[in-house]
């Protein structure tokens, strides 16, 4: 289990390192491919705690990684189309605080529904066991992330305050 958090942690240190990197608004090239290959090395990190987590055989991860990647894709896609979804807790006001919460609700229907529909989908490549403990772990890399986001975020923040 120590293993396991320990790789959850890399997993969301790498993620957020990567969302500040998109928070740039003029990458150069080299840049953009930097970011490009720590996206890799999270998709890879990710698929190689499914594989230990779901005791995936090699035929079953030849099968459910592209699957998985296209996953992935969509659930990043429908969560980043909403940016009143992202606004930072200090910055709502009586003015803009259930635009927010609309937001944040309809983010969570679309992802909702991809990952309704990835069920059947999943399905024909690994067992439906193993599909449910696919959804608990994504969600609990996906929790870690955003904890280490928040902190860094935060210290960020203190270091350009001072």
């Amino acid at each position: 289990m120590k293993k396991i958090f320990v790789l959850l942690v890399a997993l969301a240190t790498m993620f957020a390192q990567d969302a500040f990197a998109q928070d740039r608004p003029t990458l150069t090239e080299e840049q953009k491919a930097a970011a490009k290959a720590k996206r890799e090395q999270l998709m890879q990190t990710r698929l190689e705690l499914l594989r230990t987590e779901l005791t995936l055989t090699d035929a079953q991860m030849e099968k459910f990684d592209p699957v998985y990647r296209k996953y992935r894709q969509e659930i990043s896609r429908v969560t980043s189309l909403n940016k009143d979804a992202r606004t930072k807790k200090e910055n709502i006001t009586n003015e803009n605080a259930l635009k927010i919460v609309s937001a944040r609700l309809a983010n969570q229907i679309l992802t909702a529904t991809v990952k309704q529909r990835y069920i059947h989908i999943f399905a024909e490549v690994i067992e439906p066991l193993q599909v449910m403990k696919l959804y608990r772990v994504d969600e609990k890399v996906s929790r870690e992330a955003r904890k280490i986001m928040k902190y860094r975020q935060q210290a960020a923040e203190m270091d350009a305050k001072k």
